[in-house]
């Protein structure tokens, strides 16, 4: 048996997955961090033929048997060997290819020669990063009204929501409030987390959010605020104390509330009566300009197990809607809790028409055409009642972005020096169409 055809027989193993280790998900993004270091660690630009043995190393269950096999100490045919087995092993793990990472970096700066000319390519179609939003100093009413034109914008539906916040920022911009609290209720996807996240980006600059699956158990809230005397831990400075050295203008987001134990609710008593809370140390915490958030799908499923069914009675839909899910509320969080907080917001289910300003808005991120063809597949394939934009975030995921990727890493870019890719809706799927290969070796 010749050389090539060991190797070859080796490859074709490889696209077997028998040589390839299985990582699971999270030893996946494990080692994708450590190799996102690896690359911003690096003084000089890497080579091609070093990194692709750097893969193979890594995830080839046994190296040394796989070099054996091959036999050669010729450069070429070692080259074309492992250049194979890292095309096999990038078709299982696409997020590995070198193009990608640096794409995810910015940084083209650790690529060589026609790799980088590649990349600047694909630099021209993708937004590598988001601009950075600039807070609103927040001290006129014009500032105010373009905080809600800003929301208007990116937030679509939910106008009860922002009314509510537009008037609790009027009231901590004109000195009359400091500290702000509110209760998001409503199904899943309908914007509760993001109203959160682009009112920090524009308040303060300052936003943290607080899964509260994560303090079901009674000793979790030490998390926040420090482990107690005696417990190992107890000296270094808590979460909350490192957020206050900061700034005492913060927007906290508290999701899924209604998850917490309720000593995380004991302890958010004193943090909501006036924006102060002390730590494992004894250190008064100064939130006095912040706003809290607490999210919470109470109630709502009731609503999605028969949403039609409230269509059918005398009274208003909506107001026996908000009826029963603030009952729901009442009946789960304390008086103590719910006394504190300032407004208590029911978010909307969102129609098939807000649905698609969502898909619209989300799109724009991607290098792709947003055709009315492409939104309408979308929304058909993707909208549903009960998960809201989450369902449409996960279908542009999977059968939007997962094409534009494949066209990428295939080397495929829009014909005419176009920016953007052309989507075409077919029976079984989208497609991209109008591409050519971009041809490294001859640039």
């Amino acid at each position: 048996m010749t050389k090539k055809k060991t190797y070859r027989i080796v490859c074709h193993e490889l696209d077997l997955v028998l040589f390839v280790k299985g990582y699971s998900l999270k030893e996946e993004q494990k080692l994708y961090e450590s190799l996102r270091a690896k690359i911003l660690k690096e003084k000089t630009p890497i080579k091609m033929e070093d990194y692709k043995t750097f893969i193979v190393r890594k995830f080839l269950v046994d190296v040394d048997a796989f070099f054996d096999m091959l036999g050669t100490e010729d450069v070429v045919e070692m080259n074309e060997a492992v250049g194979s087995a890292y095309n096999s092993i990038i078709g299982l793990y696409p997020p590995f290819a070198l193009e990608f990472i640096c794409t995810d970096l910015n940084a083209d700066t650790f690529m060589s020669g026609v790799e980088r000319k590649f990349l600047n390519q694909v630099k021209d179609q993708i937004k590598l990063k988001e601009p950075k939003v600039e807070c609103i100093a927040l001290s006129s009413i014009e500032d105010i009204n373009s905080l809600e034109e800003y929301f208007k914008d990116n937030i679509i539906g939910q106008r009860k929501a922002l009314e509510a916040i537009i008037k609790a920022i009027k009231l901590m911009a004109s000195g009359l409030s400091g500290h702000s609290s509110f209760l998001f209720v409503g199904p899943t996807g309908v914007g509760k987390t993001q109203v959160g996240k682009l009112l920090g980006e524009k308040f303060s600059g300052n936003f943290y959010k607080v899964n509260c699956a994560e303090y079901a158990g009674g000793h979790e809230y030490a998390k926040l605020i420090g482990s107690p005397p005696g417990y190992v831990g107890h000296t270094e400075k808590s979460l909350l104390a490192e957020k206050a050295d900061e700034s005492n203008q913060w927007v906290f987001l508290f999701d899924e509330i209604e998850k917490a134990h309720h000593k995380l609710y004991d302890f958010l008593l004193s943090l909501l009566d006036d924006g102060t809370c002390t730590d494992n140390l004894g250190t008064v915490l100064d939130f006095s300009e912040s706003i809290f958030i607490f999210t919470s799908n109470q109630g709502t499923n009731k609503i999605n197990k028969n949403p039609m069914g409230f269509e059918n009675t005398q009274a208003d839909p909506q107001k026996v809607i908000e009826s029963i899910v603030l009952d729901s509320v009442k009946d789960h969080f304390s008086p103590e809790f719910l006394n504190r907080i300032d407004d208590i917001v029911l978010f909307d289910t969102l129609t098939k028409e807000q649905v698609s300003e969502i898909a619209q808005l989300q799109l724009e991120d991607l290098p792709i055409e947003a055709t009315d063809s492409l939104v309408s597949y979308i929304v058909d394939k993707g909208y549903s009642v009960e998960y809201g934009a989450r369902n449409i975030s996960r279908f542009i995921k999977n059968n939007v972005s997962d094409k534009i990727a494949d066209a990428i890493l295939n080397k495929l870019v829009p014909k005419k020096d176009g920016e953007y890719y052309t989507p075409r809706i077919y029976k079984d799927g989208m497609k991209i169409i109008n591409t050519q290969k971009y041809n490294v070796s001859s640039s």
